[in-house]
């Protein structure tokens, strides 16, 4: 995949970019469904926060969470699509992958009883077309892996993040981002990130500068991978610090795809 991707998405007007980027956010979003979702959903609740879980009907890697227990879920939090079978859709052709992120969504809304909004590329594989599908199917935007990232985007369905909760050594920050094209995401972990390998102190970073400069603090998780590094209480104490952040608005990733559908409306009239 790369952030040279393009789509015939709508572009927002930079002053309108501007004057949201302007306000402080906070979103987290959570990937893949696992049953270890609901003890992450539980220390959200016992703080306070939103998040997105995006969830896939089927995942060859490892169990989803039954009917059941998404439709629980979804009673406190927004649960977004991620596909049917949470396949990389970078290298299906268009009829698959339209089978893919279309069936996602009804499978989604017909589970939960009402819209879903929000989109993520698993694994963050995606190509030229598939962002352009993800659209067409009704989606607002769609959450991508690009790191160290803060920015209200000019794509809605390129959607970045700041920090991925685990750990990732300076040499696979660097590879990643070359990978993906994510120029901005390399030159904001040198610069804003400092380097950091230790995950709950790259999100810090991403909150001072938020909190300092307007813009985006995105924690995205996997529950069952947080389970697997026995990082419990570190995510826990992240949490606690983004309470602490009152200046800072707490809000899923669905509302944020809508404000940029709003601003873009507003600013193009």
């Amino acid at each position: 995949m790369s952030s040279a991707v393009r789509t015939r998405a709508s572009k927002i007007p930079l002053r309108t970019q501007q004057k949201v980027m302007s306000d402080r956010f906070i979103t987290i979003s959570v990937d893949d469904g696992h049953v270890t979702d609901l003890k992450t959903a539980d220390l959200l609740s016992k703080h306070g926060l939103q998040a997105t879980f995006y969830i896939p009907a089927r995942n060859p890697e490892r169990p989803v969470m039954s009917v059941s227990q998404i439709r629980e879920l979804s009673r406190s939090f927004e649960i977004g699509a991620h596909t049917m079978n949470h396949i990389p859709l970078k290298s299906l052709p268009d009829s698959e992958a339209w089978n893919e992120i279309s069936g996602s969504k009804q499978w989604l809304e017909d589970t939960i009883g009402c819209s879903a909004v929000s989109f993520c590329y698993p694994r963050g594989k995606f190509n030229r077309s598939t962002p352009v599908l993800a659209k067409k199917a009704g989606f607002l935007g769609a959450r991508t892996c690009f790191f160290n990232l803060h920015g209200f985007p000019t794509d809605p369905f390129l959607w970045g993040v700041s920090t991925h909760a685990c750990p990732h050594s300076k040499a696979i920050q660097v590879r990643h981002a070359a990978a993906e094209g994510n120029f901005a995401g390399l030159l904001n972990f040198a610069r804003i990130y400092k380097g950091a390998s230790d995950w709950t102190q790259h999100f810090r970073y991403a909150l001072d500068h938020v909190d300092r400069f307007g813009g985006i603090a995105h924690l995205y998780l996997h529950s069952w991978e947080i389970d697997e590094l026995g990082q419990w209480d570190q995510l826990e104490a992240v949490l606690a610090a983004i309470k602490l952040r009152g200046g800072l608005r707490k809000i899923t990733n669905g509302a944020l795809f809508q404000l940029w559908k709003s601003e873009y409306e507003n600013g193009r009239n």
